[in-house]
């Protein structure tokens, strides 16, 4: 290894440019060698090779093998795996084993395990089930991630750590957590005086008199919905303790870049969890339905601003725990699913898992070898896809995706109110939001991020925020001073309309945001979802210069009124009859446009892309959906485009070359005018 080479694996150069390891596309799996015998390991490294794998993530499991007894460490076995990985040109990212302890640590110390809602201790012989604001808990876990930090900081071969795995909001219900609750609830709102204004805990007799008093919310009582968002927000806020005393215990002895494997669609606060974090990566299991679904957690790594992201675990063909769900069952769907994370800026990606375990949970998921040790049965697809990498990784390291100007926003924070309060009935979060909303962005074709409320919102011109009910102050007042600089702003629906802690606006209701937008909501009334046949439609009439077909509106109803705002449309039907139902205004330098119903997919495409013009943003293409198309740019530029489908679609690329080179096949194509193949895959470079 050269001295650039070995100054890349030791750091994470920052910006939105970084990678980690060495300047490559990295390809590879889950593997468990502590479970197989140690001549199987050489078997398995030929495979590898064979599939021109380069990378492996070890270790998250395997605490009882690294410290059978307490204080006695046991790394040599790890050593001379990651040893004899490293001299074939396999690299590795190893994983902290907190989320599975030894049966010594639960033996001495079953008080570390979680106490759920119904009392009940939960004991050893599971994951993730002890509690992360378990004191005795976090020590052990301390000590384990210094001691393989002082072990493998600069291991040759080692190019990133994992924190735990794939945290998740379970709450504990100890006497332990319960004290550490009340002075997190102290901490945030300093007298119980404020605490009871806040919450208004005079409705239904709930004043408390002192913090202690305060109960851990269940899920069999009906609890105050303040009470419940502030449980989500402290549980959120002890896994993010407890992941940073992962963090600093490595980073006193290694400096190798830091992540978490996280998961799209949960509750967990993403945006507070890898705030922390070196890269973002995620797990995305899929079936070939959901791939249109899948796109936006791409979008939003990219939208942390921490260099290439990381598909840490898919399904090389179906996944299951007690039962199966069956994934990638076309030919080309596989390599498709993948080929998404890489087109949107991923560096690597790794299959769970290299080899079907033996024993144990887990034993009916997929996996690229048997347990029996045979390749499964598209092991020639995953080979084509090692080879395509091979041909396409310079250009795309190189090359990394181009700058966005429009932003749509996520929040966890909201997604847990949702689940808390629905008003519009049958609302769930993450499909809703994506269905309903990223898709109309994706399938307009406007490149975008996916960002959180904490984003720097000036490198954006353009701004979409739906389903989200919770609007700070602090993001309130900057949401202002970037549209009077010139911002376009579409907000809603559902969006600003409980404070923070999840009560009522008294002065408007979407509070003072409607002062600064111009824009005011006289009535609500919910849909919800699905409109029962019995209900009377509340239709949409547009602007005829707008160009939309009328539609139906959904999830809810604003009737808004403006006083200088220019109507958009207006309700036909039902009690907002004649009512605005979308208008824009003019703030500063910037505009404002409120969305006070869900207008349906097509009508919302059509407004964004009206607005994006506009703003002066070019759609990247146009013609059928659902294909993902991202342009990628450097010293040389082109596109990564994937048909998502199992049917054909066709797309004309809006572009000023017309002459690309497809780097997997080196064919040349000479017209923007792309007719794809279901779950075709296209790396195409633009010849000057």
């Amino acid at each position: 290894m050269n001295s650039q080479e070995k100054a890349n694996k030791l750091s994470l150069v920052k910006g939105k440019e970084s990678f980690i390891g060495s300047q490559k596309l990295y390809y590879g799996a889950a593997y468990y060698p502590e479970v197989w015998p140690e001549a199987e390991i050489d078997k398995d490294i030929i495979r590898m090779r064979d599939l021109k794998m380069n990378v492996m993530r070890i270790g998250e499991f395997s605490w009882s093998r690294m410290e059978p007894t307490e204080g006695n460490y046991d790394f040599k076995w790890l050593h001379a795996i990651i040893e004899k990985l490293h001299k074939n040109g396999i690299d590795v990212i190893l994983g902290t084993p907190t989320a599975t302890p030894p049966v010594w640590l639960a033996e001495k110390h079953p008080e570390i395990f979680q106490i759920n809602e119904q009392g009940i201790q939960l004991s050893h012989g599971a994951r993730r089930n002890c509690s992360y604001s378990s004191k005795i808990y976090r020590e052990y876990c301390e000590k384990i991630c210094s001691k393989m930090a002082q072990e493998f900081g600069n291991e040759p071969g080692l190019i990133g750590w994992q924190t735990d795995n794939e945290f998740s909001l379970a709450p504990d219900y100890s006497q332990e957590t319960r004290q550490i609750w009340i002075d997190w609830l102290k901490n945030r709102y300093k007298s119980i005086e404020n605490l009871n204004h806040l919450w208004c805990t005079d409705l239904w007799s709930q004043t408390y008199q002192k913090f202690e008093q305060i109960q851990m919310p269940t899920s069999f009582v009906n609890n105050h919905p303040s009470l419940k968002l502030a449980w989500t927000r402290f549980t959120n806020d002890m896994i993010v303790q407890f992941q940073d005393i992962q963090i600093n215990a490595i980073r006193k002895f290694s400096k190798l870049p830091i992540t978490h494997d996280g998961m799209p669609g949960q509750p967990v606060d993403y945006e507070k969890l890898f705030k922390n974090l070196d890269f973002a990566a995620i797990n995305n299991y899929h079936s070939f339905e959901a791939y249109d679904l899948i796109q936006s957690n791409y979008d939003r790594l990219r939208g942390f601003q921490k260099g290439f992201h990381w598909l840490f675990e898919t399904a090389p063909n179906y996944s299951g725990g007690g039962q199966t769900w069956y994934l990638h069952q076309i030919p080309g769907s596989m390599k498709a699913a993948l080929w998404m994370n890489y087109a949107s800026g991923g560096q690597g990606a790794m299959f769970w898992l290299w080899r079907q375990h033996r024993s144990g949970q887990e034993m009916t998921h997929g996996s690229i070898l048997s347990a029996w040790g045979e390749e499964t049965a598209n092991y020639q697809e995953i080979k084509e896809l090692g080879q395509e990498l091979q041909k396409s990784s310079s250009f795309l390291m190189n090359n990394p995706v181009s700058k966005a100007d429009v932003a749509i926003l996520y929040s966890h924070d909201s997604q847990n109110g949702l689940q808390i309060e629905e008003y519009a009935n049958g609302i769930k979060y993450y499909k809703d939001w994506t269905y309903r909303f990223y898709r109309a962005a994706a399938d307009a074709y406007l490149i975008r991020d996916v960002i959180y409320p904490s984003a720097d919102l000036s490198q954006y011109k353009m701004l979409f925020i739906p389903l989200l009910p919770i609007i700070s102050e602090e993001f309130n007042i900057r949401l202002k001073h970037w549209v009077e600089q010139g911002g376009t702003l579409i907000l809603g629906p559902m969006s600003g309309y409980r404070d923070e802690e999840w009560s009522q606006h008294v002065n408007h209701f979407m509070g003072n945001a409607e002062d600064w937008m111009g824009i005011y909501t006289k009535s609500v009334i919910p849909i919800g979802t699905t409109r029962r046949a019995e209900e009377i439609p509340f239709m949409l009439n547009f602007n005829p210069n707008l160009d939309i077909q009328k539609s139906e509106a959904s999830l809810w109803s604003l009737s808004l009124w403006s006083p200088n705002g220019k109507t958009l449309a207006n309700y036909e039907g039902g009690a907002h009859n004649n009512k605005p139902a979308i208008i824009e205004n003019s703030v500063g330098k910037g505009k404002v446009v409120v969305l006070g119903t869900d207008p349906g997919k097509p009508a919302l495409k059509k407004l964004l892309l009206k607005y994006a013009s506009e703003t002066g943003i070019l759609p990247l293409a146009r013609g059928d959906e659902s294909v993902v198309v991202v342009p990628r740019k450097g010293n040389e530029q082109g596109f990564v485009i994937v048909n998502l489908t199992k049917y054909p679609r066709k797309i004309t690329l809006n572009s000023g070359s017309k002459n690309f080179e497809n780097i997997l096949t080196g064919e040349k194509v000479i017209s923007p005018d792309l007719s794809l193949k279901p779950f075709e895959v296209l790396v195409l470079k633009t010849n000057k």
